[in-house]
């Protein structure tokens, strides 16, 4: 078995312990990693069967956009696939997209809830519009405390902008998911399982994924915030046949990237 874990974060070693702790705070739960490329790599060897992963930070002010594209692009290899960051109040947003292609990023990771903007707010709609056909976007979908990132509102996103390829994490809406079946189950949006095994009831995350498509489910775990190992056994405990437990652990992150075997 192999495993492509799509929704890990590491930060720079400076802020690493900083960043980890704010997040633990923020969601009330208590961290399982280090956040640092070092520690990423320990818990990679202890996985085991997770072969290939990708990485994501977050620009949480317009002036950060370009280091941070800076430092995850550095990681790039055959296993390793970065997610940059954008910002809807960055003054260069098209110049930076083409840059960050140039650099081999394979998207944009946008954290609504941290960057203080609704998803469906007219003022990132050119972050959008210049990243149709060019590279996917991945929403942190879900917040039962704030509302920037529901499932309604990404699947306004999605409704305006139907060219653009859209994975909407936390299988729809972390602590949101009966609107995520709502509003986005069935869309062509692409769900990822990170932060969500460890409290959705299974019942409901088998419904989603079924119901969704498993071909638009791809496995993650948002390390550090959860073990990647246990992330592994959780998602095998669902149940599902070995065809589609392939799928969503490995074939469709490959597609999904260009980078299908």
């Amino acid at each position: 078995m192999k495993v492509f874990d799509m929704h890990v974060h590491i930060f720079p070693e400076a802020i690493a312990h900083k960043a980890v702790h704010n997040l633990g705070e923020y969601y009330h739960v208590t961290m399982n990693g280090k956040g640092t490329w070092e520690d990423l790599q320990e818990s990679l060897k202890e996985a085991k069967v997770i072969k290939k992963c990708l990485i994501h930070s977050t620009a949480t002010a317009a002036h950060q956009v370009r280091a941070v594209n800076d430092y995850v692009s550095q990681f790039k290899s055959d296993d390793i696939y970065c997610f940059g960051s954008m910002h809807p109040d960055y003054d260069d947003i098209e110049v930076e997209i083409d840059r960050m292609i140039a650099l081999g990023i394979k998207g944009i990771k946008l954290h609504t809830d941290f960057q203080l903007f609704n998803a469906d707010d007219e003022k990132a709609f050119r972050i959008y519009d210049y990243a149709q056909g060019k590279l996917p976007v991945l929403f942190h979908a879900g917040d039962e405390n704030v509302d920037y990132s529901s499932p309604k509102r990404l699947r306004h996103v999605h409704d305006m902008f139907p060219g653009l390829k859209i994975i909407c994490a936390h299988l729809g809406g972390y602590s949101q998911w009966d609107a995520a079946e709502k509003y986005l189950v069935g869309t062509d949006v692409y769900f990822d399982t990170s932060s969500c095994l460890q409290s959705i009831d299974p019942d409901q995350a088998r419904r989603i994924i079924k119901n969704h498509g498993v071909d638009k489910c791809f496995f993650g775990t948002d390390y550090p915030m959860h073990n990647q190992s246990k992330c592994v056994q959780d998602f095998l405990g669902l149940g599902f046949s070995d065809e589609e437990n392939e799928k969503i652990l490995w074939n469709n992150a490959l597609k999904f990237l260009g980078e299908a075997e």
